[in-house]
């Protein structure tokens, strides 16, 4: 039976968390087979690095320069990751689940506040397709080898997929609901350690300031988690877009210019936000945040979290009409 998960237990991967296998995490474990203990072995340590860094983990991939921009920074871009085949594959079935002519069991279809009363096509008013793992095509992206390669940098071998989105910004020049509030992602995570968690982020099209490209502050990983609240901005801000309550907007940020197929690994404590679309397109993005499968659930009660644990379950309490809901992970 499913139980809520407790202080100190592994987490389980998103693919596995309706207690079936599908047929992408099959395959997922299928790659990841080779860079895994034997049964009864116990975990390979972890070597981090011999010159005094906390972010990265000993490997053949990284040259020292981009190691040491990660540790610097908490960021990392590779160009041209992802195949323009792939990318397109991916599209084709975001808009299939627009259009539901899929429907993926356990993914949330989020759309902007401000069309959902519209008649608009749905491809236009879908902002986001959270929770895809048992979506065959999508969960591919979690999957890719060359993806794969460099999230062992971060994580160790031992790889978990743990937060899958598909991000389809839409035009937005006047209202401004369509841009994301500085935050950190480890706000949205209640499983540490931090270090050992990363997000491949990959930009489905070109994506710079005039359709909102992502800014980062960089260093900001090296800081602690900061009490995030919805921003106080006119209009409507979307469910769950939430920033960090004291930040300065004068702070200074880089803002990542990225071409199709160029995917940026970065920290989960890494300030960072997106603005507007100013374009007439939309600017579409596909990521996984992967962890280590020796994180352990923490309980976030009395934490700058806790908050966000009350709005997550009242959400999912209306979603599913529940008078009365206990989160629960299936082992």
């Amino acid at each position: 039976p499913g139980q809520r998960p407790q202080p100190g237990q592994r987490p389980q991967p998103a693919a596995a968390q309706l207690g079936k296998r599908s047929a992408a995490a099959a395959r997922l474990d299928a790659i990841l087979r080779h860079l895994r203990p034997a049964r009864g072995a116990a975990p390979a340590p972890v070597s981090f690095l011999r010159w005094g860094g906390n972010y990265t983990l000993d490997n053949d991939v990284l040259t020292t320069e981009q190691r040491q921009f990660y540790e610097e920074n908490g960021y990392l871009i590779i160009k041209k990751l992802v195949s323009d085949e792939d990318i397109e594959r991916f599209r084709k079935e975001f808009v299939r689940i627009c259009n539901k002519e899929v429907n993926p069991l356990g993914a949330m279809i989020m759309k902007d506040e401000m069309l959902r009363s519209q008649s608009v096509l749905p491809e236009k008013v879908v902002n986001k397709v959270q929770d895809f793992q048992e979506d065959e095509e999508l969960f591919r992206y979690c999957t890719l080898p060359q993806v794969l390669k460099y999230v062992e940098c971060f994580t160790g071998p031992n790889i978990m997929a743990m937060h899958t989105m598909l991000i389809n910004k839409l035009p937005d020049s006047d209202k401004q609901t369509f841009r994301h509030p500085m935050h950190q992602d480890l706000h949205y995570f209640p499983f540490r350690p931090a270090d050992r968690i990363v997000c491949s982020w990959t930009a489905m099209e070109r994506t710079d300031r005039n359709n909102g490209c992502l800014a980062v502050l960089p260093g900001t990983h090296k800081e602690s988690l900061k009490p995030h609240g919805y921003p106080e901005w006119e209009g409507i801000v979307n469910k769950l877009f939430h920033g960090i309550l004291d930040y300065d907007e004068n702070s200074p940020r880089v803002h990542v210019i990225m071409e199709k197929g160029d995917t940026v690994f970065f920290h989960p404590l890494l300030i960072h936000g997106s603005g507007v679309n100013k374009t007439s397109g939309f600017r579409k993005s596909i990521s996984c945040h992967f962890a280590s499968s020796e994180c352990y659930y923490i309980d976030v009660k009395n934490t700058v979290q806790e908050d966000l644990e009350k709005e997550t379950v009242e959400i999912a309490r209306r979603k599913f009409n529940a008078s009365s809901l206990d989160l629960k992970v299936r082992l």
